[in-house]
Formats: C-alpha cells, sequence, structure tokens
C-alpha cells in the first residue's frame, strides 16, 4: 500500500514554486534584449508583465535597482541612457549593453569561419528571408575570427557589426518565444496605421516579397491572423505556455495581397486554364483556398479574399496564366475597372 501511495506521489508532483526574483530577472533581460529603443525608467517600473507595476513606485525602483545588480552579477550590463544635457531629475532610459554583455568570437577555426560566411552569403542572396538577421549576425561574428587572424573585415562588414537594427532585436525575440512555445505581448501598427496591444502564441514564421510575417494565434480577435514583423513597435514579456494544434499548416496563412484588409471576408472564386497543371496552380494560388478540376478540364479555384480590389488587381497580374475572376460581383467589377484603368493609361 505503501509502495502504491509512493508511486502516485511520484506520477503527479507537487508544483515547484516559482521563483519570482528569476522570473522577473528573465523577463527584463528578454524585453530589453527585444526592445527596437532604450526605454524609459516609468516603461520598466509600472510594468506588472515585468514583475514590477506593484502600486508603489518607491519599492518598484528598489527591486529594479537591485535587479540591475543581480544581472550585472551575472555578466548581463544594463546601460543607464539620459539626453546630453538633461538635469538629473530628468527620467533615465535603459538598454542592454551589449558590448559588456555577450562575448566575442576565438572559438571558430578560420577555415570552419570561411565556410561558413560562405554559407550564409549564398542564403543571403535571396532577399527577405525572416531568418537574415540573425545568419547576418553570425556572419559578423565569423568575419570578426577572421579579422583576429588577418585583419579581414571590410569598412561594410564593420559597419553590419554595428548596426544592431530594431528589426534583428524584434525577430530574434519571435523566434525566441516560437521556439519556446510561449505567448508574447506585442504592440502592432496595423496598415493604416492603428496600433494595439495584443497577445499572440507564434505558429509560424515566414517571408513574402522581401517582407517578413508570422502567422499567430491573435488574443484580440481569439483567431489566427498574419502580422508583418516590420510592423511590430514593441514586444513584451514571455507569457504562458502554449501548443499548435495538430493538423496545422502555416502554407494556409501565407501572405497574399488580399488578406490583410479589415473586414468581413468574401468567398473569391477564379478560373484557370485546362493547361495548367496541378504543380503550376498551387504555385499561383500559394496553395491557398481550395482548387479542383472541373468536369471540362479547367480549374476552379476558391479563396476568402478580405480586399476584393486587391484580388481583382491579383488575377489581373496572373491573366497571362489564364486567370479570371468569377464571382461575386464586386470582384468582377472590380476585375473590369481595373482592365478599363489599364487600357486608358495606355491609350495616353
Amino acid at each position: 500500500m505503501a509502495d502504491r501511495h509512493a508511486a502516485e506521489a511520484h506520477d503527479d508532483p507537487e508544483p515547484m514554486p516559482v521563483d519570482e526574483t528569476a522570473q522577473r530577472l528573465l523577463n527584463l533581460l528578454f524585453v530589453l534584449n527585444a526592445a527596437v529603443r532604450p526605454l524609459a525608467t516609468e516603461e520598466i517600473v509600472s510594468d506588472s508583465d515585468l514583475g514590477y507595476g506593484s502600486g508603489n513606485r518607491a519599492s518598484d525602483l528598489r527591486k529594479f535597482r537591485r535587479d540591475r545588480e543581480k544581472l550585472e552579477e551575472r555578466g548581463v550590463y544594463i546601460a543607464e541612457l539620459k539626453t546630453p544635457g538633461s538635469s538629473e531629475t530628468e527620467q533615465s532610459a535603459w538598454a542592454l549593453d551589449r558590448a559588456r554583455t555577450f562575448a566575442t568570437g576565438g572559438l571558430v577555426r578560420e577555415e570552419d569561419a570561411r565556410l561558413l560566411v560562405a554559407t550564409i552569403d549564398a542564403h543571403l542572396a535571396v532577399p527577405g528571408s525572416p531568418f537574415e538577421p540573425p545568419l547576418r549576425a553570425i556572419r559578423t561574428k565569423a568575419l570578426e575570427s577572421l579579422e583576429a587572424v588577418e585583419g579581414e573585415l571590410s569598412v561594410e562588414d564593420g559597419a553590419t557589426r554595428r548596426d544592431c537594427t530594431a528589426r534583428d532585436a524584434i525577430t530574434d525575440a519571435l523566434w525566441t518565444a516560437f521556439s519556446l512555445r510561449r505567448t508574447i505581448k506585442m504592440r502592432y501598427t496595423d496598415a493604416a496605421g492603428k496600433q494595439s496591444e495584443r497577445v499572440i502564441a507564434v505558429y509560424g514564421i515566414f517571408s513574402h516579397e522581401s517582407a517578413g510575417y508570422i502567422a499567430a494565434l491573435d488574443d484580440a480577435s481569439g483567431e489566427v491572423r498574419t502580422f508583418r514583423i516590420d510592423r511590430i513597435a514593441r514586444l513584451g514579456a514571455l507569457g504562458s505556455p502554449y501548443e499548435i494544434p495538430d493538423g496545422f499548416d502555416a502554407r494556409a496563412y501565407l501572405f497574399l495581397p488580399f488578406d490583410l484588409a479589415s473586414g468581413p471576408t468574401a468567398t473569391a472564386v477564379f478560373t484557370l486554364p485546362a493547361e495548367r497543371t496541378e504543380a503550376e496552380v498551387q504555385a499561383i494560388t500559394y496553395g491557398r483556398g481550395r482548387a479542383q478540376r472541373e468536369a471540362d478540364g479547367t480549374w476552379s479555384w476558391t479563396v476568402e479574399a478580405r480586399d476584393v480590389n486587391a484580388a481583382a488587381a491579383f488575377a489581373l497580374s496572373h491573366a497571362h496564366d489564364g486567370m479570371r475572376p468569377q464571382g461575386p460581383a464586386p470582384l468582377v467589377d472590380a476585375w473590369r475597372a481595373h482592365i478599363e484603368r489599364t487600357v486608358a493609361a495606355h491609350a495616353s
């Protein structure tokens, strides 16, 4: 009996207590590493997601000071920044001191560094990959190791090393959240310039036409949405764990020009000629929606569109492939209007 109880206790262990200080230190490091700009004192000490925001500002300031000291003991340095000429009473801003915090190279052999740089250069020849920021950072480290050997770092490479862009930090943080399967808070600016705060669970990261995107479950809508990475203004601390649903296919969220408008969707129907192969249809439609052969051999493609005008323009861009819109009526009308404007422009 005792053995059975012991086994049951082993199968269902008591949850370990959360170390609030350790969690706060990790949150602070993560947010500063992902920040696109230095964060003001008030932004930090009022943020309950970080572990501050208790309502007692003096207490939160002391806690923040102790946390900086604890991080410094562990080799993580947070720099205090003030505008030149500012008074003592003006608020400071804080940023991760990357030069002191992150170690430099020296662990990679010369031949390995050369091979690594060549491989990365071949990958970067294709623009628009969301892998670009971390790859450029790795490339710079490899070049630094070569510079130590023979002074090979060029002026352009040196500029790349110094240019730790906001996009790099944002993309790195998104990859971290995605890899750990942890939600993350973000401040996002949509195509109309409207800002919003939302919590997302990243399901996939991809690129399209030289821009990076994420497919993420959005708490504001309760739906999986596509977000453009360069419209993310700020990321917060990592949140709760999540799982990507079985059967989730990121191809369903690959970006098309008519995907990102606000408002309800319309079911758009297009046709493609019979001579198009299945592979060609998949390439044209990005595997989105439902494509099927009809009785006469032609293809019918049905897909949800948020912007009818953009869907019409997309069809016109594939007119040489034989694509034609069939419905709804506003889509066909927009298609005809696009053709009339194109003809008028060429006639003039």
